[in-house]
């Protein structure tokens, strides 16, 4: 994903040469941004991204002073050099890529900064910091359409673990509003770097959902993201100390290796699932719960989900692994096949053929296996990247709450 650093002069003059006040972008173009004090005129719009009829991406970047520009992200894998022509502009051509949504940013001198030209934002913290994003047409799957839509909101609770406030974003199926049927809630998880909105912003797991649904593909269904770090939600007001909090300078809980998950665990089990369960309309019962998550998220669902498969029926990982002395850390779940066939009607794990958390989750399934522990293991083409969690969830929700 590459690093971040923060050089407030030369963002600022990037962002400020990118458009002049008062001129309109080409017409289809997304608004460019504008620079402090006006912008400078005379100077040409920078159009970027442009997406070619050939599927390819012409991306640009207003940097006269730079020595060099590369774009990062996650674009096949690569890094890919910029030319920069006489008006101070950088520019690449990229593609033909597959269609889907493809997030990046430029590294001008060192200075890693999203496209200013760009509203679309992937957002991010730490080693995944906040990235530009453009889709190919062409993969309609996570797309808004004319069809029925659910609803999307934040709720915010008092959690008694924690003694903070934190914040979910919580999808409902459509119809949702105008009946009284009660549904089964997924409880899913982001990644390490994301935040408690990346699976609907980034993840466009309410449009995935609503599409499956309506080609009756998924039973309706609520899904519930929490903010996957023991700490105060984001945006809530002045971030306060956790009960239990590390020293100050330490970086903020939330993988929890341990079985149960950590103080995160127990968050999501004594504090989310009963203010889910107070006020929504779900089946308030094991069958009807899933739990599951990407990278960061997916270790949650083992650590928090196999000590407790009395609570949930469907475990979902994505491009994780069990961490090491799995059969030791969680000796009830791997001595008890019988039991845990029984209760638990998917356990999903995904993961992608250059994947870095291939092996972990290669383990993984060679533990399950060898504990003749029922589940699946699905391998594809792919990275450790948001299109194919994307494409993991639309393949993953047919198959629950059947």
């Amino acid at each position: 994903m590459g690093f971040w650093v923060v050089t407030a002069a030369l963002a600022v003059t990037a962002l400020s040469a990118q458009t002049p006040a008062g001129q309109a972008p080409p017409a289809g173009q997304p608004p460019a941004a504008q620079g402090r004090g006006g912008g400078r005129g005379g100077l040409p719009p920078v159009v970027s991204p442009e997406v070619n009829a050939d599927k390819s991406v012409t991306l640009r970047f207003r940097a006269p002073n730079a020595k060099e520009v590369t774009v990062i992200g996650e674009l096949d894998g690569k890094t890919y050099p910029m030319t920069k022509s006489d008006a101070g502009v950088w520019e690449v051509k990229i593609g033909p890529l597959a269609p889907d949504v493809y997030n990046y940013q430029f590294n001008a001198d060192g200075v890693v900064t999203m496209d200013p030209t760009n509203p679309s934002v992937k957002l991010g913290f730490g080693a995944f910091p906040p990235a530009s994003m453009f889709e190919i047409p062409g993969d309609e799957f996570d797309d808004a359409k004319d069809v029925p839509h659910g609803t999307v909101r934040v709720e915010t609770y008092h959690s008694k673990t924690l003694g903070v406030p934190r914040t979910l974003w919580i999808y409902t199926p459509p119809g949702y509003e105008r009946g009284n049927t009660r549904y089964p809630v997924f409880y899913l998880l982001h990644g390490a770097g994301n935040i408690d909105s990346s699976w609907m912003l980034t993840g466009r797991a309410n449009y995935i959902m609503d599409n499956l649904i309506a080609e009756g593909k998924a039973k309706p269904m609520i899904i519930v993201n929490p903010l996957g770090y023991a700490r105060m939600g984001i945006g809530t007001g002045p971030e306060r100390p956790v009960t239990g909090a590390a020293p100050a300078g330490a970086p903020p809980a939330g993988p929890g290796g341990a079985a149960g998950g950590g103080a995160f665990g127990k968050d999501v089990i004594d504090d989310v699932i009963p203010f889910v369960e107070a006020k929504f309309r779900t089946l308030k019962d094991q069958p009807n719960r899933a739990l599951g998550g990407l990278s960061m998220g997916g270790g949650q669902t083992v650590a928090i989900g196999f000590p407790n498969t009395k609570l949930f029926s469907h475990l979902v990982v994505m491009s994780a692994g069990a961490g090491q002395n799995a059969e030791q850390t969680y000796a009830d779940f791997f001595k008890s096949p019988d039991v845990i066939n029984k209760q638990l009607k998917l356990l999903w794990i995904s993961v992608r053929k250059d994947d870095f958390a291939l092996n972990g989750s290669k383990a993984l399934d060679d533990l399950l296996t060898k504990s003749n522990i029922k589940h699946s293991f699905v391998v594809t083409e792919g990275r450790h990247e948001w299109v194919i969690w994307r494409h993991a969830l639309r393949a993953v929700a047919p198959l629950m709450f059947r």
